[in-house]
């Protein structure tokens, strides 16, 4: 009997402590606080792909994973939804000072990539 992969985007979760996508609240880490936030309908649309872009990347799930990733993001097309983008943005800025090198290589990548996000629909 053969028995099925499992899916590396809950292995991804599950390892790291995540809540599903669909869940009414996340949390994150800051140090050594845990601030709980609403999933909103925007991040719940997002998160699956930008989870699978960790996977694609290679960039780990800390803050300076994310910032990569965020710039990396960003180089291969954004989000779809304005207020993830704009909800992203501080961690550009942080990139930018404080690891600037790897935040360009990143978004440098990104530019050579294509995001899992939906494209945008003109206007």
């Amino acid at each position: 009997m053969m028995t099925a992969e499992p899916d590396p985007l809950h292995v991804l979760r599950e390892a790291n402590g995540l809540e599903r996508a669909d869940a009414p609240h996340w949390t994150f880490r800051l140090g050594p606080l845990r601030p709980r936030l609403p999933n909103f309908a925007w991040r719940k649309a997002a998160i699956d792909a930008h989870d699978r872009h960790h996977l694609i990347t290679g960039y780990p799930l800390t803050l300076a994973g994310e910032i990569q990733l965020a710039a990396w993001e960003w180089g291969a097309g954004r989000y779809p939804d304005w207020r993830a983008t704009l909800f992203c943005s501080p961690l550009i800025l942080a990139g930018i000072i404080a690891m600037p090198r790897r935040t360009r290589r990143a978004y440098e990548a990104g530019k050579r990539s294509e995001s899992l996000h939906p494209k945008r629909q003109p206007s």
